[in-house]
């Protein structure tokens, strides 16, 4: 069975590369707008949510409603 921190760990790689796939391979765009605060996800940016398992659904969520053009 995987240890919690593991999970979070896994959750938190996968969702930084989602974010780096929404800018086309540029880490540096990831990076920026991982620290950038947004509306949607509370005026919080999404490295602060990257600490649990439910921020990082959020920002998942909102990678994937990027990817598809919905607005937030």
């Amino acid at each position: 069975m995987e240890q919690p921190d593991n999970n979070l760990s896994s959750l938190r790689e996968i969702a930084i590369a989602e974010a780096v796939e929404l800018f086309e391979g540029d880490q540096k765009a990831a990076s920026q707008w991982l620290a950038k605060p947004g509306r949607a996800l509370g005026n919080k940016t999404p490295e602060d949510l990257l600490s649990s398992e439910e921020g990082v659904e959020q920002v998942r969520t909102l990678i994937g409603r990027l990817e598809h053009g919905v607005f937030t």
